[in-house]
């Protein structure tokens, strides 16, 4: 595991405060959404920001945000 730095950190807590205490809610209700990926985008984010810091953490965050339609018939077990 890298040695966390502010940016790393401001991200965990963004996603952690914003996505999982309000807005993340508000949006699986109203869109009727139920992850198809384990761990959750969400969850696979800061796991990836933890191991990989800031930019390679986004970066792997992003690439997986992408892959998440219902299109994507890859496994739905996916760890970074």
């Amino acid at each position: 595991m890298r040695k966390s730095n502010i940016c790393v950190k401001l991200s965990i807590y963004i996603i952690k405060k914003v996505w999982h205490g309000k807005i993340g809610n508000y949006y699986k209700k109203k869109m009727s959404i139920i992850c198809r990926f384990y761990p959750s985008c969400s969850n696979y984010g800061i796991i990836a920001l933890e191991k990989y810091g800031f930019f390679k953490g986004w970066y792997k965050t992003l690439f997986r945000i992408k892959r998440c339609h219902p299109n994507n018939f890859d496994s739905c077990v996916d760890y970074p």
